[in-house]
């Protein structure tokens, strides 16, 4: 846990308190060859060029460097190395007499270096302004090199965005390397990133699968070793690590074609985010399995973890007062879980607040969520205020659970995580986070990160 102390002084625009806030987009505005890189950076073997100048080798390189520090704070040990990310330095002057000899020169480099099993090579703004024939010069580096050379000619930021680079890698990767084969039972591939390895939700699932007599053998595409890559499809099931009604739709219909090219069972209408979810995707596991009465179990044992635990900190939060903060929309955040959260911890919910910051439509797709919630858990009773004056209820409160920050309030504020936290583990993070906000010193004032 992470905790932060708030500024000492209010923000204010016509009576109201301010959040910070956080643009989105339907669809982002990113580069595709940080998305190439992500998808082979971790896969002994490969080595991957940008052809581009220096600073876009540098930007991706960087990208890992949150994650890394939140391994870091969860006390995991990340031991894999990145594969060789090298830039062809395309300057001024390529851009008038072309870069496809600094691309040439460059592979000569790499291989000579490295000497790698597989290259990729990803092409930027730079690169596709100039038109050089990068396939091409991939072609030719085959013939020449004798090892198999990929090339997503998208162009930086003129082809698509991060993720389009990230899925045509894949796709590459399918369709070239991985063929159908018989399966292993017990094999289970994970497919997506969500941090890797040492990331949370990948654990989690494998703690989950274990239970199930199911072994993770890799996670795919970024962490497999390029020497495995044509055993892949002997997995016997594949699990997509994504979130149910968030934006990664790149990762279903990838996961969709694998499961049809490959023949490999999948679970994909469904995910292990929010104790709920978690039960319904146990069951799922269950059914794969063919052994219903072990699923259950399973959500036995982890619904008495989950018991065993609101036990021990009741002390501490029961009927404490608690506000719901929300400044996402459906598209990022279901209340729900956080309410059953709230519930869980026998708190008292004394309202829901909507920031200011909702569109019209995402404020009525809240509105109708927090009331279904409300329906199904017998609290007609909790007012949901959404015309921006719930400072009285913040004085009252003893914790804000809250999509936003709210810079210089008083009130001690547990931040929604961003990225939902998986399985029962990921509920025991958000309540213990809670517990310790609440065990600070003082009554007032603070803020926590799962």
């Amino acid at each position: 846990m992470e905790i932060m102390q708030a500024n000492n002084h209010t923000v204010k625009h016509n009576n109201k308190l301010a959040t910070k806030w956080l643009f989105t987009k339907n669809r982002s505005c990113s580069c595709t060859m940080p998305g190439v890189w992500r998808a082979v950076s971790f896969c002994d073997g490969c080595a991957v060029i940008f052809h581009s100048p220096l600073g876009c080798a540098h930007v991706a390189t960087l990208m890992d460097l949150g994650a890394q520090y939140r391994i870091i704070g969860d006390h995991q040990n990340e031991n894999l190395d990145a594969v060789p990310l090298i830039s062809s330095n395309l300057q001024e002057k390529d851009t008038i007499f072309g870069g496809s000899e600094k691309l040439r020169g460059c592979i000569a480099h790499v291989m000579k270096t490295w000497q790698p099993k597989c290259l990729i090579i990803a092409t930027s703004c730079v690169a596709g302004v100039i038109g050089d024939d990068v396939e091409q010069e991939a072609e030719d580096a085959e013939a020449e090199y004798h090892i198999p050379v990929l090339c997503v000619p998208y162009g930086g930021f003129l082809g698509g965005e991060y993720s389009d680079g990230y899925f045509q890698t894949v796709r590459l990767i399918m369709e070239r390397f991985i063929q159908p084969q018989p399966k292993i039972p017990g094999h289970v591939l994970l497919f997506g990133d969500q941090m890797g390895p040492c990331g949370q939700y990948a654990r989690e699932v494998k703690r989950l699968l274990a239970c199930f007599d199911l072994e993770v053998k890799w996670q795919f595409p970024g962490y497999v070793p390029f020497g495995e890559w044509n055993e892949l499809s002997t997995a016997s099931l594949l699990i997509p690590l994504n979130y149910a009604g968030q934006t990664q739709g790149g990762l279903e219909k990838t996961a969709t074609a694998w499961t049809e090219r490959f023949d490999t069972p999948s679970i994909r209408d469904v995910y292990p985010v929010g104790w709920q979810n978690t039960c319904t995707w146990l069951r799922k596991i269950a059914e794969f399995v063919k052994d219903k009465a072990k699923g259950e179990a399973v959500i036995r044992q982890e619904e008495e973890r989950l018991k065993e635990y609101v036990k021990s900190i009741l002390p501490v939060t029961q009927n404490k007062i608690a506000v719901l903060g929300i400044g996402r929309g459906p598209r990022w955040y279901n209340p729900a879980e956080t309410l059953n959260t709230i519930q869980r911890m026998n708190m008292t919910l004394s309202a829901v607040i909507l920031y200011d910051k909702l569109m019209a439509d995402e404020k009525d797709a809240v509105i109708s969520a927090v009331e279904d919630w409300k329906k199904v858990s017998q609290f007609p009773d909790i007012p949901i205020i959404s015309n921006g004056d719930y400072k009285d209820c913040l004085e009252q409160a003893d914790v804000l659970l809250t999509t936003d920050e709210l810079p210089g309030n008083p009130v001690k504020q547990f931040f929604i995580p961003m990225v939902p936290l998986a399985g029962t583990d990921g509920e025991l993070i958000v309540m213990r986070t809670i517990y310790r906000l609440l065990c600070l010193y003082g009554n007032k004032g603070g803020i926590a990160y799962a």
